[in-house]
């Protein structure tokens, strides 16, 4: 890929389209794509179904007739695929899939690099074929998004047409695989996108309903489920669903955490990354010689549960055993959703809730596969704290509407139960613990990734609180600074005087005749600490209203101080630098690639892997622009096995051999600069 410096052009501008008209059109673009890339990942999953088990089932009873050292060594095989190719080609292919595309929505300017598209599909479906507890639609939402990323790379979109666009890709990705437009619509919008307006809602529900229509003529208009239409026996039952709604909230939260767990424990743990999915096989298998249930995406053992072949304590078994399996599977490097393991456990919270009050008010009560239904949905809208999602996609996935009341009543209330307990998702979970905190949108997660350290000056006023009137009058009209620190005789922070209120004081001498002692006019103030992040400094500056503020240590002794339109400087370049990724597009992700965008004069933007000299040092340490001519605005963090992550580095961030280095400056100083020949020095 090349880079030109004329002015950027928007290809279907040039035809007259508005922004918004251009979106809408990419948007059935990218629904039929999205359609048949539904269409051909189902089908790949098949393929190596029957490659692995010979086969396109996994029922469970079907599973139980083979051979136990296939059921033992089938997810081992899967396992030493999966973890090398997501290792060696993209990391970002790992997991879940819907924490990614959040992450790159919200860090990245939403640009997914394409060679994901391919990796995620070959990863998840030899994960989910060879028999990892894991479901398809995580990762036809990372697929769908990947090609919608990509085609709006392609198209120069807007950084805000790019989230849209991206939008598009997961409601087409869901839609066409739980033949569910209006589930898929809602999925984007909840999830992803975060916007409910017209401009995201319209291309949006049209890439979810092109690529239905694409699964559909081709499929036809099938189900996931076909049950019969479940009803409500009488009005008093909905006090049961309630108490199953606080069931499904803890079952809910507890696989988002236990996810986690697991994931810790083989990130800790020596195995190499890249062998560890084979290790995670092994206990899989394991649990598989008895109970092949969990197995795959788990639709088949669902439909033994509503067919009624399964006793109470199996049923119980399985809620744990699925939990324990999927995050085994997920944790230890596999790729695969968790949407479909978490129908499976609601399937068997509501059928094994069902059978009990069965028994204890068999005049009350429906059929166990009514509970069942409802706990899919519960369990699910628990795990994504996403309720309207998992309502609409239980009854599209059923065609079962009768059952609406309860449905949303358990629903709610197993929502409400696990945000309760936690306000992290399954998937903001995960984010969260990198650092990327949605709940409070992109421009904090901005400010978090600036620290006092990067700002911090070294040209405040201060006094000590036992000098003179005179002193603070003198001072004040010599150093034409708005606000005086004042310290005490330990050289300890104790408040600021602001020039506004000496103003006010020289203007009102009879009322300040006695007050005339430095004490009188502080004005008592916060002090920063070094370690602060500019997302809480901006918090206090609007509280407190003063323009600049004292740095000090834990000793309370004066470091420097920060002034507000440094902050708002700094945000303004945060911002700027990482728009510039829009521009180099999927280049930035990838280390083998060359290209030089040219910007004025001698001047180019280009990346470099972090030469071996660099490794262990800090941008301040180096001072590559006062040495070489050259600045660094982004890094592409790859090294010591994380997830491909860009970040703008500040003055104490430690570069890695590894990682990747978007750089600005000459060619000749940046040449220099890789082979570590100090010219400038």
């Amino acid at each position: 890929m090349s880079f030109r410096s004329e002015k950027k052009s928007y290809p279907l501008e040039r035809i007259g389209l508005s922004p918004s008209a251009e979106t809408t059109v990419l948007a059935a673009f990218v629904g039929i794509l999205g359609g048949f890339g539904a269409l051909g990942f189902k089908h790949l999953i098949g393929f190596i179904n029957k490659l692995f088990w010979q086969s396109t089932s996994m029922e469970p009873g079907y599973l139980m007739d083979l051979a136990w050292q296939q059921r033992l060594l089938m997810p081992v095989i899967g396992g030493l695929i999966v973890g090398p190719l997501i290792y060696f080609f993209a990391r970002e292919a790992k997991g879940h899939g819907v924490p990614e595309v959040m992450a790159a929505v919200v860090t990245r300017n939403s640009i997914i690099r394409p060679v994901v598209v391919v990796v995620k599909a070959l990863a998840s479906a030899i994960s989910i074929g060879s028999g990892g507890s894991v479901g398809r639609e995580g990762p036809i939402v990372q697929i769908g998004a990947a090609i919608a990323s990509t085609t709006g790379q392609i198209f120069r979109l807007r950084p805000a047409q790019m989230k849209t666009i991206v939008g598009c890709g997961v409601a087409a990705g869901i839609g066409a695989t739980f033949n569910a437009p209006i589930a898929g619509t809602l999925f984007a919008l909840e999830l992803i996108v975060s916007d409910f307006g017209l401009t995201s809602f319209t291309p949006i529900i049209v890439a979810a309903v092109t690529s239905t229509a694409i699964t559909r003529h081709f499929e036809g208009n099938t189900l996931a489920f076909y049950l019969p239409h479940f009803q409500m026996v009488s009005v008093w039952e909905l006090f049961i669903y309630l108490i199953l709604g606080v069931f499904a909230g803890v079952v809910g939260y507890s696989f988002s955490k236990f996810l986690y767990v697991a994931d810790d424990f083989f990130s800790s743990s020596k195995v190499p990354e890249w062998f560890r999915p084979a290790v995670g096989g092994l206990i899989i298998g394991g649990i598989a010689l008895k109970f092949p249930h969990i197995m795959g995406v788990g639709y088949d053992a669902i439909g033994g549960l509503f067919d009624g072949e399964f006793s109470l304590m199996l049923v119980l078994f399985l809620i744990v055993l699925k939990l324990v399996a999927t995050s085994i599977t997920v944790g230890s490097g596999g790729s695969g959703g968790v949407f479909a393991p978490s129908l499976f456990m609601g399937a068997m919270l509501g059928g094994a809730f069902g059978m009990v009050v069965n028994s204890i008010f068999p005049d009350l009560t429906g059929p166990v596969g009514a509970y069942a239904l409802v706990g899919m949905a519960a369990v699910n809208g628990a795990c994504t704290l996403a309720p309207l999602s998992a309502i609409i996609i239980l009854v599209e996935l059923t065609d079962n509407y009768s059952i609406i009341l309860p449905l949303m009543l358990t629903v709610v209330i197993s929502t409400f139960v696990a945000r309760r307990i936690s306000h992290d998702s399954i998937y903001t979970r995960k984010l969260t613990r990198r650092g990327i905190n949605l709940h409070m949108g992109e421009d904090v997660n901005i400010l978090k990734s600036v620290g006092v350290h990067d700002i911090i000056r070294h040209d405040e006023s201060i006094i000590s609180i036992d000098k003179t009137f005179e002193d603070l009058i003198d001072l004040a009209l010599n150093k034409h600074r708005n606000v005086i620190f004042v310290f005490d005789a330990e050289n300890k922070y104790s408040g600021l005087i602001t020039l506004q209120h000496l103003k006010h004081a020289l203007s009102n001498q009879k009322k300040y005749a006695e007050h005339k002692e430095i004490k009188d006019f502080i004005e008592i103030a916060p002090a920063l600490k070094i370690t602060e992040t500019l997302d809480s400094v901006l918090t206090i500056f609007g509280e407190y209203g003063f323009d600049r503020l004292p740095v000090v240590d834990e000793n309370n002794i004066l470091q420097g101080s920060v002034v507000i339109g440094d902050v708002i400087a700094q945000y303004n370049r945060e911002v700027a630098n990482r728009n510039i990724a829009i521009e180099l597009g999927a280049v930035i992700h990838s280390a083998d690639q060359s290209d030089r965008l040219k910007l004025s004069g001698e001047v180019i933007v280009t990346e470099i892997p972090v030469p071996k000299w660099m490794d262990g040092k800090t941008v301040e340490e180096l001072g590559l622009r006062k040495k070489y001519g050259v600045s660094i605005f982004l890094v592409n963090e790859l090294a010591d096995g994380k997830e491909s992550r860009m970040i703008t580095p500040s003055a104490k961030y430690l570069l890695k051999v590894g990682n990747i280095l978007l750089v600005s400056g000459k060619e000749q100083d940046i040449d220099n600069l890789v082979k570590g020949q100090d010219v400038k020095a």
